[in-house]
């Protein structure tokens, strides 16, 4: 896939070297530039007092978000880590949820999704029936307005924290 992506945006076709040295010096910076923000680690250890915990990640390279997850600390806080790469499917498709689900022995409807992407995380999760928060904390790299029919998220929140006081406070579950 990578030799047909620069094909389409270079018109050139790259040896299989120097598609290597694109993965490697992709997965290098990829794992210097990631670095674990000073609340997540208490907001999951807090969260984990509850829930069981569970990563879906839409990135094609596994070992990248394994690697950085290992190196900031936070493979022992998910239960389950699901990684479009490695599933061959990304979100909204139903495949990353359900392997989650499948992983944990939960049903949709036992599950809350946290995420920031309108279409990947609120449209996906709501489709097969979880219940979905939406944060607005971070800027997606892409944008899908709502589109009449779309599903709307549970709640929405500003920052990451707040789902602590709406999941263990308020119990939306």
């Amino acid at each position: 896939m990578a030799i047909e992506l620069i094909q389409g945006l270079y018109n050139t076709t790259p040896s299989e070297e120097q598609v290597n040295i694109l993965f490697d010096t992709r997965y290098n910076a990829f794992l210097q530039i990631v670095e674990l923000p000073n609340n997540v680690l208490p907001l999951l250890n807090s969260l984990s007092e509850y829930y069981r915990l569970a990563l879906v990640s839409n990135y094609p390279c596994g070992k990248c978000i394994r690697d950085t997850l290992n190196k900031i600390g936070l493979t022992d806080k998910f239960e389950t880590i699901v990684i479009s790469g490695e599933v061959g499917y990304v979100k909204p498709h139903p495949i990353p949820f359900e392997t989650m689900l499948k992983s944990l022995n939960l049903k949709a409807k036992q599950c809350i999704y946290v995420g920031d992407t309108w279409l990947d995380d609120i449209q996906g999760a709501k489709r097969i029936g979880m219940q979905a928060i939406q944060t607005t904390q971070y800027v997606p790299y892409k944008t899908f307005p709502p589109s009449d029919g779309d599903y709307q998220p549970d709640a929405i929140i500003s920052h990451l924290n707040e789902s602590k006081h709406l999941l263990i406070q308020t119990n939306l579950s």
